[in-house]
Parts: C-alpha cells; structure tokens; sequence
C-alpha cells in the first residue's frame, strides 16, 4: 500500500552523465548530443514541441539505453535516482510503497529525462511515478510565475497527500539551483517531513534542517492592501503608504522589485500570503 510520497523536481544529470559513458554512439545521429544536458529552457533546441532534442523522445534505442543506464547505475546514473534512492536509505521505506512525483520543467530534454526515469523507477521496483509538467519557467522574464506555478503543484500534492496520511518527503538533489532553493523553502512552510540533499561529492544523504520558518501574514497584509488588485503601483503612492525604509527592506528582501518608477510585487509571495 503506497503510505509516502517522494516529491522530486526533474533536471539534466542524466544526459550529462549517460552523455560522458555512452554518448559517442549517439553523436552521428544527433551532433550536437554532448550539449543537450546544459541547454537552457530558452534554447530552439530545447523548446516544445519542435526543438531538435524532442525528436529524440521517439527514439527507442537511446531511450532503452538511458533506462538500463539508470538502472545499472542507480545513484551513480543522475540527482534524481541518487536523491530517492538517499531517502528511501535513510527513512527505510520499501519502493512497493512509495509514490514518487516528478516535477518537469517544459523542455524537451526535461521531457526525454522524464519519460526514461519513469520506467528506470518502476524496474528498481518502485510504483509507476507521476509525472507533472511546469509549464511557465521559460526565460528570466516569466520566472517569478514560474515560481508561483511551482508553489501551486506543490501546495496541491502536498494537501492531497496529506489528507490521506501520507508521509512526504523532498528530493533536493535534482534541478535548477533557484527552483530547489525554492522548493526546499516552500516544503519547510508546508510541512513536509523532510528534505534530503546528496551532493555529488558526498557519499551520503543529508536530512536538511527544517526551520521553524513560517509566512507572518500580519505584517505582509497591508502590502497586499496597498497593491490591491494591481501588480505594480507607482513609487510614490508605494512611498506615501507605507515609507521609504519598507520599500528598501521590501526590495532587499526580494518582495518587491523595481521596473522604472513603478514598484512590482513578486507573484510568488501574494501567493504564499493568500495559501497561508
């Protein structure tokens, strides 16, 4: 019976790694193999659903090859096997009983990744993983509503597993740097049981603390209710509100930013303060 949840985001060590073992068989087919593992989200090659590396996700031959890496490899294939395989080490928990939820950005390297790890999971024993696609981390520009699309799936899965008397857990080995920090944070504010890190130098799993971190709504309310229903206000309307001091303390903190004379607020934490 499925009783715990892995939630774990998607990155490309996959492709680097299988890339540096096997990769050469690869490369008269696809010339450019060797750079797939650091394209970025903006990359032609990389976007949905024309991008050079999607033609790759009907290949068969270098999909199977990727999943037999994966498992004979095991932790030593990519973050995501190393970080579920740590916290399954750690916590004791039988893979028949774990559900594992992978969290993608919209790529296709993202994507190939995705589809290999699935059947990788299943024939290392554990249950057939979720998969769920984000879909706005695109560019620099859209990352903040890349943050709160994040924060949306995980609050979700976290609420519904919850309900049901699950234990979850944080793979924080895998992904961008700025959407693991994230979601660490997000998973101490929600609760979660633990968050297990595994650099790749370590030859063990890291429990990361969890900080009695909490979002005080108390102080924040009155910046939701200057901004009201809008975005951005003008500097001044900002300043006569609330003060010069909160508008450099908001913008160092990373709440609100600066786009010319106008102050935006951060998507991601009018979404926290409303969840919380």
């Amino acid at each position: 019976m499925v009783s715990v949840c892995y939630i774990s985001l998607v990155g490309t060590s996959l492709l680097g790694n299988f890339n540096r073992v096997l990769g050469a068989r690869y490369r008269s087919r696809y010339p450019d193999f060797g750079e797939w593992y650091r394209l970025s989200p903006s990359d032609d090659r990389n976007r949905i659903p024309d991008g050079d590396v999607c033609k790759a996700l009907e290949d068969r031959s270098l999909i199977g090859d990727m999943i037999s890496f994966v498992v004979n490899e095991r932790g030593r294939s990519c973050a995501e096997v190393n970080g579920v395989l740590g916290i399954q080490s750690v916590f004791g928990h039988s893979p028949g009983d774990v559900e594992i939820v992978l969290l993608y950005t919209k790529t296709c390297s993202a994507r190939l990744v995705s589809k290999v790890l699935v059947e990788a999971f299943q024939r290392l024993g554990f249950q057939k993983p979720l998969l769920i696609e984000l879909s706005k981390i695109e560019s620099i520009d859209e990352f903040d509503y890349g943050l709160v699309e994040l924060l949306d799936k995980v609050f979700s899965i976290v609420s519904d597993r919850r309900s049901r008397g699950m234990r979850i857990y944080i793979n924080a080995t895998p992904g961008f740097k700025a959407e693991t920090a994230f979601i660490v944070i997000a998973s101490m504010l929600l609760g979660v049981d633990a968050a297990i890190y595994i650099h790749e130098s370590f030859d063990y799993p890291v429990i990361l603390p969890s900080l009695p971190i909490a979002i005080r709504k108390e102080e924040l309310e009155p910046l939701l209710k200057v901004f009201g229903e809008d975005n951005s206000i003008h500097i001044n309307a900002f300043v006569s509100a609330l003060g010069d001091s909160k508008l450099r303390e908001y913008i160092d903190k990373g709440i609100v930013r600066m786009k010319g004379e106008e102050v935006v607020i951060r998507p991601w934490i009018r979404y926290l303060i409303e969840k919380s």
